[in-house]
């Protein structure tokens, strides 16, 4: 996965905190329009500093650069229950369906089939949340169940085996790697650093969040969080 320009500069913002202007021209005629919506948003600002013209990130950017790198936090031990999310939206409410999946994405559920969506993750509080802000509450059923190796290995084959996510960690794993060797020879090396942690964490974005003890065992998920705490040395 590779990072957009407006992605990189947000990155560079929050490492530096203030960018002189001539340094994020460097990105070219994609610069003016990615400055023109980080201020939009409330992301960024523009200051003056000794006559030069900067960009600075904001306190709102910081939460939302907090907020894109939450899929990187640890969610503690598992409790060992599942939790199933199952809702019935018909076709006449699409746009709402689409949102209420966006929703549930974002918090790391995976799908078991189109309308039943699981995770192990104590999400009741959330799920009531978006229920009543998409006004489905009574279109969603929330379950708990037990683990058993049977529903373990149905969960894990269905919701998490993800092909399209198997080149995203082998090209993450190789580009942390080649970075990392070379580092210490690289101008700005909390930067790129950075800059591959937020990759990693949009990755992970993308994956149902599932208990470490199946991570450790997927080779690539386990390689890929080893080269995440070895980035996260180099800006500690």
């Amino acid at each position: 996965m590779t990072l957009l320009p407006m992605q990189e500069i947000f990155v560079l913002l929050e490492d530096e905190k203030a960018v002189p202007l001539f340094r994020l021209n460097r990105w070219g005629s994609k610069s003016r329009g990615v400055l023109a919506k980080l201020k939009k948003i409330g992301w960024a600002k523009r200051i003056k500093k000794d006559e030069e013209i900067y960009y600075e990130i904001t306190e709102k950017g910081e939460r939302e650069f907090d907020r894109a790198l939450k899929p990187l936090k640890a969610t503690g031990s598992w409790d060992g229950k599942w939790r199933l999310v199952i809702f019935d939206v018909p076709e006449s409410k699409r746009t709402v369906r689409d949102r209420l999946r966006r929703a549930l994405t974002k918090l790391g559920l995976g799908i078991l089939q189109a309308s039943v969506w699981i995770s192990p993750n104590d999400i009741k509080k959330e799920i009531d949340e978006i229920g009543q802000r998409l006004n489905l509450s009574d279109s969603i059923r929330f379950f708990e169940v037990s683990r058993n190796n049977s529903l373990d290995k149905t969960i894990i084959s269905k919701s998490w085996n993800l092909p399209e996510l198997e080149d995203t960690y082998k090209k993450f794993n190789f580009e942390a790697e080649r970075f990392l060797k070379i580092a210490p020879k690289v101008t700005n090396p909390r930067y790129s650093a950075k800059k591959l942690i937020f990759e990693y964490a949009l990755i992970l974005q993308k994956d149902p969040i599932l208990p470490w003890e199946f991570r450790e065992k997927d080779d690539l998920r386990k390689t890929a969080h080893q080269n995440y705490l070895n980035l996260r040395e180099l800006i500690s």
